[in-house]
């Protein structure tokens, strides 16, 4: 703003042509009164024209002061610009400055949009990869049983089940080698969370499986049913099982590259680098309940830590305390300071 004040006082111009006659143009929207530079407005007559640190200020106080109400940024121009301020980068300014606000920061929108793209878990064969996974508490059954511990089979989609009263690494122990290892070998991984064209009991035995209905009125299948040639067709569709399997396992391919491409049409990255600070979601588990929905949806700031492979991270305190467990780039945002 100084060549402007400097060429209504002074009548001082660059030396430039160009740029002279830009400042000319320029000028005609401003004028001095009571050594103070205005600047004609369409949304009041005279906005008074400041300095970076006086806008720093007027921002503070239009944002967060007794009667702010931290608005977002262009609400936070416009009502800066209502109360007759102006400075060349207000917009942009305001954008920022909303931006850095650590209340905004802690108390924002969560972020819905995925982060990283979708990674498909493939099994190259069945019984080699299980899904274990707790569902509970239900209401609690015969035995004090309440929890339901369940295994599923990757490549066939077989389940395995267990109700269990407690949940104890002991118990998780004991399922594992009772329901999977005894039954099916030991499986190459098991994962946990810290459609096919064939059924999970085809792909695992070779055959359908016979519906409860079926015994007590039986269907056209069970009425024509002779032992000796169903033995003989059972030990041929064993014989080829493996590429009925193979089959199933392209289906499964397919099905999941499709649903990769659909999810990653939706992507907007996010990614970090170790020594940045981020905010992290707030779960419903870890959500304050007494404060209600008014209740903030990022905790933090916390530094990476290490930056591990497809959007995992390893985060830590200001402190240098380690937090644990690791942490996907979908439940974090960068910290602005």
């Amino acid at each position: 703003m100084t060549p402007i004040r400097n060429f209504i006082l002074q009548g001082e111009l660059p030396t430039d042509p160009m740029e002279a006659r830009k400042l000319r143009i320029q000028a005609a929207w401003y004028s001095i009164v009571a050594s103070e530079l205005y600047r004609r407005g369409f949304s009041t007559p005279l906005l008074k024209c400041i300095d970076n640190l006086q806008a720093e200020y007027v921002m503070r106080e239009v944002h967060e002061g007794i009667c702010g109400f931290h608005s977002g940024g262009r609400t936070l121009a416009a009502k800066v610009l209502r109360a007759g301020y102006y400075w060349p980068t207000l917009k942009g300014d305001c954008a920022e400055f909303v931006k850095r606000c650590i209340p905004c920061q802690r108390h924002g929108n969560v972020i819905h949009a995925s982060a990283t793209e979708l990674h498909s878990i493939n099994s190259p064969w069945p019984f080699a990869l299980w899904g274990i996974d707790v569902l509970g508490p239900f209401p609690v059954a015969k035995g004090q049983v309440k929890f339901l511990l369940v295994a599923v089979d990757y490549f066939t989609k077989w389940i395995e089940a267990e109700p269990l009263a407690c949940i104890s690494s002991t118990n998780v122990q004991k399922f594992v080698w009772r329901n999977l290892v005894t039954r099916f070998s030991i499986p190459y991984a098991i994962v946990s969370d810290n459609g096919l064209q064939e059924t999970p009991f085809r792909l695992t035995y070779g055959v359908d499986a016979m519906i409860p209905v079926e015994i007590g009125e039986p269907s056209f299948r069970r009425q024509h049913f002779h032992e000796e040639s169903n033995d003989d067709s059972c030990r041929a569709e064993l014989d080829v099982l493996d590429e009925r399997r193979e089959k199933a396992q392209v289906v499964a391919e397919a099905c999941k590259q499709r649903m990769s491409r659909r999810f990653n049409s939706n992507l907007r990255p996010r990614t970090f680098q170790e020594g940045d600070l981020v905010w992290r979601a707030i779960g419903l588990a870890r959500r304050n309940a007494s404060e209600g929905k008014l209740s903030a949806n990022w905790d933090g700031p916390f530094r990476i830590r290490h930056a591990l492979n497809n959007g995992a991270y390893k985060l830590e305190e200001l402190s240098g305390k380690v937090i644990p467990r690791t942490w996907n780039s979908t439940h974090l945002k960068t910290y602005y300071s």
